[in-house]
């Protein structure tokens, strides 16, 4: 089943378009929650920006479960393509890129949209080089569905740890677990800032299990591991993962830094 005018159009214009399982934890058994996936199916739908990945709709037929339908990246995710392209990303190319996905999290917040799970994988490189912010709103969901319990919410990020900020492994006075904030997607930012600029993940030194002790006891990245990366470059990053959630930067004061120096960056090669 098809939801979207969207979708019927894509499909008469022979549009190439990707049914991820992205939903998976969601049977049809839970019944009572299928409704509200609907209606944040279609809110992800009305969202229109370049550094968005588009949501035509929802289908079934793909197994159990509830599949989301976007379109085709030709060029896959971040991490496919950092390592794919390798040392021929210039620093210019790697600011555009983060340029890009600055502005799709500046548009979701303005829009009072929670990406939640931000990492290598949920960013998506299509065939012209946009990069576009995929899966967002979804770990919402997810908390809405999963039981309350720490561990069935942190299995709704699929290992994708590194990214992830301390205060979601957290649980809150009535043993829930914290909610996904604007705050949270902003320390994700900055382990994506580490990986565009460095081609190397969050503690791409250790191990999953690690990486989770890690994040618990906000032990961040070593600065050593990464000594190719200036200490400016760092000290922004380290203000991403602020401690105190209310001192990272909002996503307005990203995308004001991000394209002042990618607009330095293109000055300097222009003129040389």
């Amino acid at each position: 089943m098809y939801t979207s005018d969207q979708l019927d159009e894509a499909i008469e214009k022979k549009t190439k378009v990707s049914i991820p399982s992205t939903v998976g934890i969601i049977s049809y058994a839970r019944c009572c929650h299928v409704q509200r996936i609907r209606r944040e199916f279609r809110m992800c739908a009305r969202l229109k920006h370049a550094n968005i990945l588009a949501v035509y709709g929802y289908t079934y037929g793909f197994g159990r479960f509830m599949a989301i339908v976007s379109p085709w990246a030709e060029n896959g995710n971040l991490m496919n393509y950092l390592e794919r392209m390798g040392a021929t990303i210039t620093l210019v190319r790697r600011f555009q890129i983060l340029r890009d996905i600055a502005a799709g999290l500046q548009y979701l917040h303005a829009n009072n949209v929670i990406h939640g799970d931000l990492n290598g994988p949920n960013v998506l490189i299509h065939a012209d080089g946009t990069a576009c912010l995929a899966d967002f709103g979804l770990s919402l969901l997810y908390s809405e569905v999963v039981s309350a319990s720490q561990a069935s919410w942190t299995s709704t990020f699929h290992g994708n740890f590194r990214w992830l900020a301390p205060e979601l492994l957290e649980q809150t006075e009535n043993d829930l677990p914290v909610r996904p904030s604007k705050h949270s997607d902003v320390y994700s930012f900055g382990g994506i800032m580490l990986q565009v600029l460095t081609s190397k993940i969050p503690y791409y030194y250790l191990g999953e299990a690690a990486v989770i002790l890690c994040i618990g006891t906000r032990v961040k990245p070593l600065r050593s591991r990464y000594p190719m990366l200036s200490d400016e470059y760092w000290h922004f990053i380290e203000e991403c993962w602020s401690v105190a959630a209310h001192d990272r930067p909002s996503t307005d004061r990203i995308v004001e830094v991000i394209r002042d120096e990618l607009d330095s960056l293109s000055g300097a090669s222009a003129d040389s």
